[in-house]
């Protein structure tokens, strides 16, 4: 590390730790709940999709739902004027409900090389530049552990797992293991879904529409689709080939003012969805928690390998607030037709 970058990585621990309020950085300590909660928020806003789902301190590592939402009516009349009998009655608004979530650790540790920092100081704002890369790794992991999760390994293998699978048990899995009904595995043949002309479905909106109807009608509030990219690039294509011969409409499709929605409800595609995958739910139905006092970080000037290495870690976990208000199609089983149009694959 040159001397001009030693200078300056040493003036940035000690913003970093004045910061965090500790003496050094180069000791591992626990973030103080203010400082961990402008962390996160900091992380949120690296992504547009985790500013639009549930994002929560909470006490527990193992708790119950810390988010509120409305279940059912709480108007009426309890008839008191013509019955002296009877009483009004309250309801609980909270609808909070009674299964427990389960906060596992995890660890982002990163480095940086001298050689790199050395080409990078000399932007004076290199630290501040790499502390937003750092976050947006860091929160499309998060999102990348929520639609892939399956499990929480002791040890994680990224080599096997690409995405992350072994980290946490991501929403997708939790459907499948707490409410499997709400899972679409199959339609007429066993373990597919065939969506195409003279399959289970016509189209995607057909598809969507149908499962919205399994969801609750007093539930279907803020309801959106996640759609895998495979099935809109699929649906797109279908689209250029029936206008290829009439530019204005071509433009539309460039605009995405063809497929905005699906089934009647928007459709959004989001980072590592899977790709053939179909979730209805809404964005507040869906919640990432991190265990409050639980981030831990120190960075360390690791001479032997020339490198500044920064640990962190914490406990969070998954959680979907109503199982009601969400249905899946399972996107391994989803089957389109072939470009000849005399098979599923």
């Amino acid at each position: 590390m040159k001397t001009k970058t030693k200078q300056l990585f040493v003036a940035v621990l000690a913003g970093m730790a004045s910061n965090y309020g500790v003496a050094s950085m180069s000791e591992q300590f626990n973030v103080e709940p203010t400082t961990e909660q402008r962390l996160y928020d900091a992380t949120y806003e690296s992504a547009e999709f985790l500013q639009m789902i549930n994002t929560a301190l909470v006490d527990d590592i193992v708790g119950q739902s810390v988010i509120m939402s409305v279940d059912g009516g709480v108007t009426g009349r309890a008839g008191v004027e013509t019955d002296n009998t009877k009483e009004r009655q309250t309801r609980d608004v909270s609808a909070l409900t009674k299964r427990e979530y389960r906060c596992y650790p995890v660890e982002c540790d990163i480095h940086i090389t001298w050689n790199k920092m050395d080409q990078w100081s000399k932007f004076p704002d290199f630290h501040q530049r790499y502390r937003n890369h750092v976050r947006q790794a860091i929160a499309l992991d998060i999102i990348k552990i929520g639609f892939n999760g399956t499990s929480a390994a002791d040890t994680t293998d990224i080599a096997t797992n690409t995405m992350l699978q072994d980290v946490n048990i991501g929403w997708l899995q939790l459907l499948r293991r707490d409410a499997p009904e709400r899972v679409i595995t199959e339609g007429a043949v066993t373990d597919e879904i065939r969506i195409g002309a003279g399959g289970d479905y016509e189209n995607l909106d057909q598809a969507v529409h149908d499962a919205l109807q399994g969801i609750p009608v007093h539930k279907r509030v803020n309801m959106v689709a996640i759609i895998g990219d495979e099935l809109l690039a699929n649906d797109k294509n279908k689209l250029y080939a029936k206008q290829a011969h009439t530019p204005s409409e071509k433009t539309k499709i460039e605009l995405q003012q063809v497929i905005d929605t699906y089934g009647g409800l928007a459709s959004y595609k989001i980072p590592f969805f899977p790709e053939r995958g179909i979730l209805i739910t809404s964005f507040e139905n869906l919640s990432h928690y991190v265990q409050a006092g639980s981030t831990r970080t120190h960075v360390e000037d690791n001479a032997k390998k020339k490198r500044v290495e920064d640990y962190l870690s914490r406990n969070d976990c998954y959680y979907v607030e109503d199982l009601e208000k969400a249905m899946y199609f399972e996107s391994a089983n989803i089957k389109l037709p072939n470009s000849a149009g005399d098979a599923w694959v």
